[in-house]
């Protein structure tokens, strides 16, 4: 892999980290803060980062982009990780964005691309169940057809932003009697729809970022529909390897890794020093792997080349590095690793502790590790199933 950016990618970044730092008043050293409450949509910065077309730079010009690599959106992403930045509407760009682009009608894109683009549009996912999350193709929400609308009927779980989304994109079974894989469908479902209910669903951190999602009867046109009637299955397929590459991203917990190498350089662990040696070795060399997995995946995406194994393992070393880091932080720390937010003596207003728990949800969402670990056997070592 050639790491050197070209002179267009490098005028990019220093743009990027000039506005970040002059709008978050932070630079790549400062300490890191807790996520604040409530899901991690932050429109006002969503939208100054649509004004300045860095939510599209890979879609088409005609919708909103710039016809630039995938790589120039990541740099932006990282460099909004590296800073500290509110995290964007990562669900609707990465996961309905590109969707809409290769699968949606023309009506469709020109619906909701440009004002994803700007960043006014905010989508969350309607896919897990109580009976189906690994197993996504066990879904039973059930979506009739009524004319030219669908009708549909079914409840879903650990929707992220549910509360605050436009749209939901929906994960609905079209043919009951199909083979399980064969009778899914992908829906737009308009988020204020008569009969869709929004009820809050608290996380360890004790925050609202999950939900769950009623459909009730909800009518929900046609036209809306993503990609061919009973074929989901296979738009979802093509998405999931974008948002494994895209979600769980090493940088954003290297701010709270340079602020642990700080604290150990300024405080006396007496017996424990050598240990923390050890453990934070073996997390700098844990980044520097995640960072080249990453940037691999990103440039087979922009080749056309198969990355879905590659992203499998984007998601899989990155998730458990989370958990890993966390939980250093927290025992080298101490009692007051324990702290949260709020306490005057919290370190970091208590992102240690903050982290540790919100990293425990990262092995799940996305596919467990132990998907991830099939996904990776089977389509990139092609080893056989049973």
């Amino acid at each position: 892999m050639d790491f050197r950016l070209t002179p267009e990618q490098e005028a990019l970044r220093a743009e990027v980290c000039r506005f970040l730092t002059e709008t978050l008043g932070a630079d790549h050293d400062t300490d890191p803060v807790p996520v604040p409450p409530g899901y991690l949509h932050h429109k006002e910065f969503e939208r100054k980062l649509g004004e300045r077309g860095w939510l599209s730079l890979n879609w088409p010009p005609e919708y909103g982009g710039a016809g630039r690599p995938a790589f120039d959106q990541f740099l932006v992403e990282e460099e909004v990780g590296l800073h500290g930045g509110p995290a964007s509407d990562a669900l609707g760009r990465v996961i309905a964005g590109p969707i809409i682009l290769a699968f949606g009608s023309e009506e469709q894109k020109r619906e909701f691309l440009p004002p994803m683009a700007r960043g006014e549009l905010a989508w969350c996912l309607g896919y897990t169940e109580p009976e189906a999350g690994s197993d996504l193709a066990a879904a039973r929400t059930l979506a009739r057809t009524d004319g030219d609308y669908y009708v549909v009927t079914g409840r879903k779980l650990y929707s992220s932003g549910a509360e605050s989304a436009d749209f939901c994109l929906l994960v609905a079974r079209t043919d009951p009697e199909a083979p399980k894989h064969a009778g899914i469908s992908l829906l737009a479902v308009p988020m204020d729809a008569p009969g869709v209910t929004v009820r809050p669903l608290y996380n360890l951190l004790d925050l609202h970022w999950f939900n769950e999602v009623t459909f009730d009867e909800v009518r929900v046109p046609r036209r809306y529909r993503i990609g061919p009637e009973h074929g989901g299955w296979q738009v979802l397929n093509s998405a999931l390897g974008v948002e494994r590459i895209t979600v769980y991203r090493c940088f954003l917990h290297w701010r709270l890794f340079r602020a642990l190498l700080r604290w150990v350089r300024e405080h006396d662990l007496g017996p424990r020093q050598a240990l923390a040696r050890q453990r934070l070795a073996d997390l700098a060399i844990g980044f520097e792997v995640a960072r080249l997995l990453l940037y691999r995946a990103v440039l087979m995406h922009d080749r056309g080349l198969d990355y879905r194994p590659q992203a499998a393992m984007v998601k899989l070393f990155n998730s458990e590095l989370a958990q890993r880091l966390y939980d250093v932080a927290v025992s080298l720390l101490g009692p007051y690793g324990s702290l949260r937010e709020g306490s005057p003596w919290a370190p970091w207003q208590g992102a240690a502790a903050h982290g540790y728990l919100s990293a425990a949800q990262e092995t799940i969402g996305a596919g467990t590790s132990e998907v991830q670990r099939n996904i990776i056997a089977l389509r990139g070592l092609s080893l056989p199933r049973g």
